[in-house]
């Protein structure tokens, strides 16, 4: 269990970045918007894609949360529970 929430995490982690990357990368565009001629069309795709990108950047950062959480749930059960020697 504990090592597929810890790549469950991983893969969240990623895809997180990726997503951030991506925003990142729009906001670049929108400032080089000044120079084209059909400024506001390009625009409102951006808008658009950005509103969905910083959605799902939201859904991401959450799960990225939860599972951290219960990482550090399961590390303080662990180091709770006392071991018993053999």
């Amino acid at each position: 269990m504990k090592r597929s929430l810890k790549r469950r995490l991983l893969r969240a982690r990623i895809a997180l970045n990726n997503t951030v990357y991506t925003i990142l990368n729009i906001n670049k565009k929108r400032k080089n918007l000044q120079y084209k001629e059909d400024a506001q069309i390009e625009q409102n795709k951006l808008n658009e894609e950005l509103k969905i990108l910083n959605k799902l950047a939201a859904q991401q950062q959450t799960l990225v949360r939860r599972y951290e959480k219960e990482l550090s749930l399961q590390a303080e059960s662990l180091t709770d529970t006392p071991q018993t020697a053999n």
